[in-house]
């Protein structure tokens, strides 16, 4: 699937991608609901509706990603409230297998998230993804989500890389096509970010490339973690 023999440079997407998104589903859809029912003395399904419409308005945008927004305009405390479920976060299969193999080649790597730099520390304390890829950057850093076409040479002025010799996994099949045009050839897009919910369909099949499982790309094929 991939020649590695040609490969300088793998970007990596964190939620969805490296990390099982079960974590981040589950506290938008289920714990922070309730939280916020409570909250403000509405019904469990009243507050989820209201939170749905309201996250939806943002989708794309790098607010839908922004921690101090939503915090801003919930009035809560949403760290505190994710790390009351941070023992949910972990890596999907194979993830730490593939980032540590390769370690072994002669090949930049970096975490390249819209998540909110202290929406990456909570995970970063859980598990300490960080430590197995060279660089990371979060799109508010550049002030703009991955989504943005914009976003790609900005992060090339930070983090040079040649777009031909370059691998990006990234379960954001808008993301994908972001990066498409600023001619990443090798996109690769995780089918089963959440390991509790069904396969998600790829839109542009032909564009992409759909991975089922990260062993699929592993460098020496060895399927230890």
């Amino acid at each position: 699937m991939i020649d590695w023999q040609t490969i300088e440079t793998v970007l990596f997407d964190m939620d969805g991608t490296l990390l099982d998104l079960h974590y981040d589903n589950y506290f938008w859809m289920e714990h922070l609901p309730t939280f916020y029912a409570h909250h403000k003395g509405w019904t469990e399904a009243e507050a989820k509706h209201w939170l749905m419409e309201k996250i939806k308005q943002k989708y794309h945008s790098l607010d839908f990603y922004c921690i101090d927004y939503w915090e801003d305009q919930l009035d809560i405390d949403i760290i505190t409230l994710k790390k009351e479920i941070n023992h949910m976060i972990d890596f999907l299969p194979h993830a730490k297998n593939l980032l540590k193999q390769l370690t072994t080649l002669p090949v930049q790597t970096a975490i390249v998230t819209n998540a909110h730099r202290r929406t990456l520390a909570i995970k970063d304390d859980a598990i300490q993804i960080t430590q197995y890829v060279d660089k990371d950057f979060c799109s508010h850093d550049f002030h703009l989500p991955k989504e943005n076409p914009d976003s790609w040479p900005a992060l090339a002025d930070a983090y040079p890389f040649n777009p031909a010799t370059t691998v990006l996994v990234d379960d954001n099949e808008r993301v994908l096509a972001s990066a498409a045009t600023f001619g990443i050839r090798q996109l690769i897009m995780p089918l089963n970010p959440d390991s509790q919910r069904p396969a998600q369909t790829m839109q542009q099949p032909d564009n992409f490339i759909g991975l089922h499982c990260l062993s699929e790309i592993l460098p020496n094929n060895q399927l230890s973690d």
